[in-house]
């Protein structure tokens, strides 16, 4: 979603990070540069793809690891248990390391950033990608539907990657991206799921695709046009039943005018109106009645100003009920892309195939092989 920066200044950035790497006898290095039509993918031992992660910024905190290396410019100190980073430099565990009470594959990077201590995750792909699947589904789902979460995770991966090429980290942890946990226990079925996809991926034509997913589509598919401005060929809102018997395929939540005041910052609301839906009747705007006239607000910002797990979607009706307003709706989540409860039940009652389900939400598109280090 967003394009690489200069050749030059990836190059200077990896120069940088390989001059961490804890190895002082340079059998293999953390960090390897992909010149020219390649993105610069860190690469961890044999090759293997590194995806970086922000895990925090904010103040020294400790580590946890039994054995690890801790690598500062040309220095390297080794130690056990536990450390706490005043300087900038990357921790290489013997195994797995613990940062805030989760576990995490992979290495650590720590550098200053903005006043802060910015610590970012070097994980290899794969094991990235377990985690997300993990965390974005149960891992006692239907492995058809791990299998296609594990393509559009992938997929969305290496668009982040493009985008982010001269950033200090690729992606984040939290929704902002894709849901990464670090590692979570009886996650077997995720990661074959990840090895059964292993390099697999969605195209539109030559690009890679969009792959956006969400809980529930509440029956209908939104467009990427009505929820982001894009309009794309295989991300238009249409009906999608596959989700019927989700737990959160209807949802109804009452809430006090007087709480609706205080997240919206507007003073004696008296009610509310939907004067907008989108193709596939979404919200898109309310009219704030007050007692002093009318606001008009966008259906997302009321939603995020109210919390997104109170207010599962933007597609919902509105009634007045004495001094409060309820809201039923249907669906969880933005609505376009995968519908991820869809996928599961249409696994469980069909035996649908992964392909067949990444088909029916991104028709259009293509499911193609990589080699793992192009993008």
């Amino acid at each position: 979603m967003r394009v690489f920066s200069s050749s030059i200044a990836i190059f200077l950035l990896v120069v940088f990070f390989g001059a961490c790497s804890p190895n002082t006898k340079g059998s293999y290095s953390s960090f390897m540069y992909r010149p020219k039509n390649r993105a610069a993918l860190t690469q961890g031992i044999r090759g293997t793809p590194l995806v970086r992660v922000k895990l925090y910024a904010g103040e020294a905190t400790t580590v946890f690891a039994e054995n690890f290396s801790f690598t500062t410019g040309k220095t390297t100190r080794r130690g056990s248990k536990s450390i706490t980073i005043t300087e900038a430099g990357i921790i290489e565990p013997q195994d797995t390391f613990t940062f805030k009470g989760k576990r995490y594959h992979g290495s650590l990077e720590v550098r200053p950033s903005k006043g802060r201590w910015l610590y970012v995750n070097h994980v290899p792909m794969d094991e990235y990608l377990t985690s997300v699947v993990s965390h974005e589904m149960s891992p006692s789902w239907n492995k058809e539907a791990l299998k296609a979460q594990a393509v559009v995770a992938r997929t969305y991966l290496l668009q982040k990657i493009k985008e982010r090429a001269a950033e200090p980290y690729d992606v984040d942890t939290s929704t902002n991206y894709q849901v990464y946990g670090g590692v979570k226990k009886g996650d077997q079925t995720s990661r074959i799921a990840v090895s059964e996809t292993h390099d697999e991926v969605l195209y539109f034509g030559t690009n890679l695709a969009q792959t956006f997913f969400h809980s529930s589509c509440g029956g209908t598919l939104a467009s990427s046009e009505e929820v982001w401005g894009k309009s794309l060929p295989y991300l238009t809102a249409k009906n999608s039943t596959w989700c019927s018997a989700a737990p959160v395929y209807k949802w109804q939540v009452k809430i006090s005018l007087n709480e609706i005041s205080r997240h919206l910052k507007i003073k004696n609301i008296k009610a509310l109106r939907v004067v907008k839906r989108s193709k596939s009747k979404r919200v898109k705007t309310i009219q704030v009645i007050t007692s002093r006239g009318t606001k008009k607000v966008r259906a997302d910002k009321f939603r995020i100003a109210l919390g997104a797990l109170k207010v599962k979607s933007t597609f919902f009706g509105v009634a007045k009920a004495g001094n409060s307003v309820v809201l039923t709706g249907r669906g969880f989540g933005h609505g376009v892309g995968m519908c991820q409860w869809g996928a599961k039940l249409e696994a469980d009652a069909h035996g649908t195939s992964y392909k067949r389900i990444l088909e029916h939400y991104f028709p259009g598109t293509s499911l193609r092989t990589l080699n793992s280090q192009r993008v």
